[in-house]
This record gives C-alpha cells, structure tokens and sequence, in this order.
C-alpha cells in the first residue's frame, strides 16, 4: 500500500535540535520585557497596544465589550478581543491542581510549547493561526501560568458549527457540492498533515476551521496544535489511529458517501496504492477504510461508557443537589431558586391536578395537566424555568410498590436514577430523547423511595399510535407516502440504538413520539438543543422516552434484538393501518438491507413473529394492555 512504512530519515534526527535553534532565533527577533510578574515576547508594534504598566490590558477590553469569554474551564480561558484594525484570541492557561504544578516542574510552558508548534506546522506548510505574543510567568522553579496571543482568521467557522447551521442555509444544488468538496478537501489536508510528520491527538471537528470563497472554494486551517506530535512521515498504524479518532465524530453526523469521499482524497493523496477494483471486482482501497470504520465505532463505544457516569457528579454541566430529606442531581441551565422549590417539596405540583383528559389545547395554559396515572407512576405536564425562560416541562413521580424497592436501591440504580442516566447517555450518543433537567429522590437511612424526574416536553407530537391513526384523514396517495416516510423513520432510529449496543426492552408505540404531519415547518420541537455544541445533533422527527427499560451491553445479541422489535410490533397486531408489507419495509430498512450486502432477513422475520406471538399471549394472561 504505498508508503505505509517508511524508513526514518537521517536529518529527522536532529530535527527537534534544528527547530529549537530557529526557535530561539526568532525569539530574539521580538521584543521581550517583564511586567506584572510576566515575561512577555511579542511583535514591538504590538506592545503598545497590548500591554501597559499592569500587564495585559484585558480588563480594560472586558469593561469596554471588546473581549468576550469563548472557552472556559479550570486549566485555560480563551477570550476574543476585537480592536480597530485587529482581532486575536488570548489564551490564558492555569496551573490548576497538583498534577498540573509537577508536570510544570519538567516541562516548557504550555504557551511556549503552542507557540513552537504554531511555528513548526507552518513551515511544514500546514495552514494555521498566527502568533501574535507569548508570556510566561517568572518563576524560580519550572513554568507557570501562560498566555498565548494568536491572530483571528477573518471569516472562519468551526467546522462543526458550519455543518450544523451554515452548510443547511445553502440551496440546492450547490449544498450537495459544497458538501462533497468539503469531504474532498479535508481528507486532502489530513493526508498532507500525516505526510509533514504532524500528528494531532485532538483532531475533531472544533479545531478544523473552514472559510468558503465567494467562488465556493473551500480553505482549512487547523488550531489548538498544543496536543501536536512533531516528527517523520506518519506511518501507516500512526496514520490510522489518528484518521480513527477523527472519523469518530464524523461518523454519526455525516453519511457514508462523503465519509467514502474523505477516504478516497486521503488515500490518492498519501500515494497509497490505486483506486480501481481488481479483475475479480474486489475493492482492495475499502479494506482499510472498513477497518477504520469499525475502529471508529468500538473507540465511541468506549468513549460513551466512560462518559455514563459524569451525570452523577459535579462538573461544569451537571451537580448534585440536595433538600430536606431529598437528594439528586441537576443540570446547571436550572436556576437553583426555581430548584429550591422541587427541593423543599417534590410532590408539590401534582397536588390540585385536573384528572385527565385535560381539556387544555398544547402549548395553552400556564397550569400543570394529567397525562398519565397507574400505580406505579403518575406524569403531568407544567411550566418550569429552564435556563432563563419559562418552559413546558414533563414531570414523572416514581412510586414505591414494593416494601423491597428501597432496599433494592442500596445495590442497583433507582428507575428514576436509570432514565436520568439514559438520557443524559441518550444525547451523548447522538439519539433523539426528551432531555432530563432534574432527577429528585425522597431519602431516608441511605436508602431512595418515591423518585421524581424533570424532563424538556417534545412538542407538535404524538406517540405513534396517534400519528398512524391520525394519517388515515390524509388523501391516499399522501397517506401512503408519509407512513413509508414515518416507517424508514422510525426503523433508522432503532437501528441507530442498536448500533451503539442500547437494548430498550419497553419499546412500544407508546414509548416512541413522532412529529406530527402539520407541525409547523419552522418551528423547532426540542429547546435543549446547543448548535454550538460538539455533541449538537440535527433536529429528529422521532424520539424515544420512557428509558427506565434500556440497558447497555457490550455487545448486543440478536435475541435482545428480536425482544424488541417484536415489542414494536405487538404494539400493532390487529391494526388495520400497518399491512405485512410496512412491517417488510420496516425489517429491511432496519437490517440496512441491501447497502451492506444481503442478509437472511427471513429467520429476522419468524424470530419476531414468534416473540410477538409469545408478547401477545402473555399480556392476555395477565390482562395488559398492548400499548
């Protein structure tokens, strides 16, 4: 495969020494001074402008609106700072913890260290920001705090950011031709880094920024080179690792052609081997790229699991809380005075409640309404304040049915703790779920009783009973082509949970809302959404709630599988709306039929068929429902 394995060069050997020594040379070239306790290298024409008696004259730009916070965190706060005639980012990094003061002890500055980088990508001919100034802070022992000024690329855009919202603004056709050039030029630009020796351990999406020429041509740059390795040509392991971590967040969000696009620019443009099938018809340039992909998919499973659990601790998006006799946790958009109130009584709103039917159009009235009541947990829907601005939120308290269920809290998660768990997992994931905001247990000798859990209300939808029943009024040519809409909808959305090894034991229609056909085109029906976000996913027509039943599995086996598509399936047996042949299209587009080669999609359609018979029979016996 081409030049996968290159021997070392000999002038790679002094390379670290040889850019060191140009290093300190253009050091020499800026003007460098100590104030306020930093020693500061810059341009001199920049002094003036940047620096006065107290150091940098950032409090100066924050009260005048100048400068604005884009990053924060406990090691570094990134600004951008607008003046006449120039605009830059300073990043100031901390010496946050312990950890962070040893591994000072034994190294360079992180400022210095970017600022080596910034210069050695460049002369590689790797586009990047520009450095402006660096200061690092006198110390008798190690390095200190830093700060590292670089000069803002005019007209640039993350390129998760450009996916999301600016990309979809573009009209057709030259949408789909921006895309595919996109993908053609980012697998050239990696290819050209991997071949400068570059190796970029925090190559995602948000330090790829894109600029489009008002001709459609498309530029990159690359930003954040503090995780950069320097040395020879990347071999092909290196390579490949390196393109795995990339394609981890590419492969949710963008589709397998331009992913194919991607590889077949990088794969010309590194020289490895050539792009034509053998005379046997066999695709030896996909080889590497299946690799990559199911690499891609083990590596975010990884990711995601080790991600589980934040929800369960302080950090910068969610904290514990805690009452009179209650405990939880918390998203940080809730207001810790609107908090308070659940806080001090839980059962609070569900008292003085209209039984249901309410007779409350959506949307109308600022009163909480019944959706539903069992024994075992009563849903209401209310306004409650999210981030600033008063919402419609869905409200679920979790009974006590069994004198056993606080006991059983001691050894495994609480149902309320469970959903608040897999929904956080849910959005991580990239998989459409009414966002939890609170999850409230009632607490007594360690032990969690009646469980209370806040969720974002999906509005202009229904479960998916109503959306099927409700098609019937539409003309039969309509009809027929948004059910086959809603049927591919829905199976792409259950394969995707399958995909990330998600089994949902309870999926039955009633579980599963859809948008409904004459919601407004413009209006968006989830609110939690962050576009600026790395994790952002588009905008879903289907969602699935009621997560107490789904569980994560290393791997999935078909019989989990099975369990719940013929779970679905029972919610339909009888029903008029759904023939055999929707429930064939479904199974098809579920197994990917036909994309990824044939299958044996018959012992798929007898395995359900048994189950749901096995389904029905029981619910009879115990005099259930199919919901």
């Amino acid at each position: 495969m081409g030049t996968r394995a290159e021997p070392r060069p000999a002038w790679c050997k002094h390379r670290g020494k040889i850019r060191r020594i140009r290093m300190d040379a253009l050091l020499k070239h800026l003007t460098q001074f100590s104030v306020a306790g930093f020693r500061w290298s810059l341009q001199p024409e920049l002094q003036a402008r940047l620096i006065d008696g107290g150091g940098l004259r950032l409090p100066e730009w924050i009260d005048s609106g100048q400068a604005r916070i884009v990053k924060q965190g406990p090691h570094r706060v990134v600004y951008r700072v607008e003046l006449p005639g120039l605009s830059f980012y300073v990043k100031h990094n901390f010496v946050h913890d312990q950890r962070a003061w040893f591994r000072q002890l034994v190294r360079r500055s992180k400022a210095r260290l970017e600022f080596e980088r910034v210069l050695a990508a460049t002369e590689r001919g790797i586009p990047t920001v520009a450095p402006l100034a660096m200061a690092e802070e006198e110390t008798h022992v190690g390095s200190g705090e830093s700060i590292l000024i670089t000069k803002s690329l005019d007209g640039c855009i993350p390129l998760h950011f450009f996916l999301a919202a600016v990309l979809p603004t573009f009209p057709e056709p030259s949408a789909a031709r921006l895309r595919q050039h996109l993908a053609t030029e980012l697998g050239t630009l990696v290819a050209k880094i991997h071949d400068a020796g570059i190796l970029h351990h925090d190559l995602h999406a948000a330090n790829l920024l894109v600029r489009v020429t008002a001709n459609d041509q498309v530029e990159f740059f690359v930003i954040d080179l503090l995780a950069v390795k320097m040395g020879p040509p990347l071999d092909w392991q290196q390579s490949r690792e390196n393109l795995v971590m990339i394609n981890c967040w590419f492969t949710l969000r963008v589709n397998r052609a331009d992913r194919l696009r991607f590889w077949k620019a990088y794969f010309e443009a590194r020289n490895l081997g050539r792009w034509v099938r053998d005379a046997y018809g066999t695709k030896h340039y996909a080889k590497d790229l299946r690799e990559i992909e199911e690499l891609s998919w083990q590596r975010n499973l990884r990711f995601w699991q080790r991600r589980d659990k934040r929800c369960l601790v302080n950090n910068r998006y969610y904290r514990k809380v805690q009452g009179p006799g209650v405990v939880g946790h918390a998203v940080n958009e809730i207001d810790a005075k609107d908090l308070a109130v659940l806080l001090q009584d839980p059962d609070a709103p569900f008292r003085n409640l209209p039984s249901p039917p309410s007779p409350l159009p959506e949307g109308q009235g600022t009163g909480g309404k019944v959706l539903k009541e069992s024994s075992s947990s009563t849903v209401i829907e209310m306004d409650f304040s999210v981030n600033g601005q008063v919402r419609r939120v869905i409200y679920k308290r979790f009974r006590v049915t069994s004198l056993k269920d606080p006991l059983a809290s001691l050894f495994r998660s609480s149902p309320a703790l469970r959903s608040w768990i897999q929904g956080q997992g849910f959005r991580e994931r990239g998989l459409p779920t009414a966002r939890p905001f609170v999850v409230l247990h009632r607490s007594r000798f360690g032990m969690l009783r009646e469980g209370y859990l806040l969720t974002e209300k999906i509005t202009h939808a229904g479960d998916l009973h109503e959306v099927v029943e409700s098609s019937a009024a539409q003309p039969a040519p309509c009809r027929v082509k948004l059910l086959r809409q809603l049927i591919e909808r829905v199976a792409r959305t259950i394969r995707a949970l399958h995909q990330r090894q998600l089994s949902h034991r309870d999926l039955k229609a009633a579980n599963i809302l859809v948008r409904r056909f004459d919601a407004p085109a413009d209006e968006p029906s989830a609110y939690s959404q962050d576009i600026q976000n790395l994790l952002y996913m588009p905008e879903s027509a289907i969602w699935l709630i009621d997560l107490v039943g789904v569980e994560t599995f290393t791997e999935l086996t078909k019989p989990r599988k099975v369990q719940n598509l013929a779970r679905l399936n029972a919610s339909f047996v009888g029903s008029e709306k759904i023939t055999r042949t929707d429930r064939l299209r479904f199974l098809f587009t579920y197994l990917h039929y036909g994309a990824l080669g044939r299958c044996d999609w018959k012992s798929w359609w007898k395995q359900i068929d048994r189950a749901t018979s096995k389904k029905v029979q029981r619910n009879l016996r115990r005099g259930k429902p199919l919901l």
